[in-house]
């Protein structure tokens, strides 16, 4: 077991490099162009194995935290995907309701286990991060569950969220590498840098394509 434990480790280190490199080579080039949606592609599947293999070291080193993570990350990166559907369609398939239902789930799973922590041992350690995350991961869940309810979805929105939702998993993909292969300290250094860094990037961008295409309407 701990061989094919280490086979998985290497296959998830190597899944998290190419996403690294992907997501840098969507983020470079122009958004729709070749190069930008085939590096979102190989960012994707890239994302997939790691959730997979994440969830597996996981389960076997009995670690939720990087289990809750993992889910985190790759519900970013899927629904990131999966809202150029709306460019289109407005229909939710039955793979989208799944996911932002199982993500729904587990972002109550990780706010349990905020406040059982909290009983137990007080404010410390990985607590905090399971907050924002667990945080996070239910407004987003609930949010998509009530647009696909409603049928609520405002023009170009698409766009907007998969800019950030793109963005929000590079950021958090960016800040595991940044904590399994540095030893800088405070540790929280390390936390707070790349979404210190990527966020206004995810501003900036989306309010420079909102200008773009409202600038487009009002002179149609």
């Amino acid at each position: 077991m701990e061989k094919f434990i280490d086979i998985t480790l290497i296959i998830h280190a190597t899944s998290g490099g190419f996403a690294l490199l992907a997501g840098l080579l969507a983020i470079a080039t122009k958004k729709g162009s070749k190069r930008h949606i085939l590096s979102g592609q190989v960012y994707f599947w890239s994302m997939l194995s790691v959730i997979v293999t994440g969830l597996i070291v996981g389960w076997y080193r009995d670690n939720i935290f990087l289990q809750t993570i993992a889910v985190f990350s790759f519900y970013l990166a899927f629904t990131g995907k999966r809202v150029l559907r709306y460019k289109k369609e407005v229909n939710p398939a039955l793979i989208d309701w799944f996911a932002s239902t199982l993500a729904l789930m587990v972002s109550l799973f990780m706010l349990y286990l905020v406040a059982n922590n909290i009983m137990r041992i007080g404010f410390a350690g990985a607590i905090p991060m399971l907050l924002v995350f667990g945080g996070l991961l239910l407004s987003m869940a609930a949010g998509d569950l009530k647009k696909m309810v409603k049928r609520n979805f405002v023009r170009n929105a698409w766009l907007y969220d998969h800019i950030s939702r793109m963005g929000g998993s590079f950021i958090a993909t960016s800040t595991a590498f940044l904590l399994v292969n540095t030893s800088v300290e405070p540790v929280w250094v390390m936390w707070l840098l790349p979404t210190v860094v990527g966020t206004p990037m995810i501003i900036i961008s989306n309010r420079k394509w909102k200008e773009k295409l409202e600038g487009k309407r009002s002179k149609a």
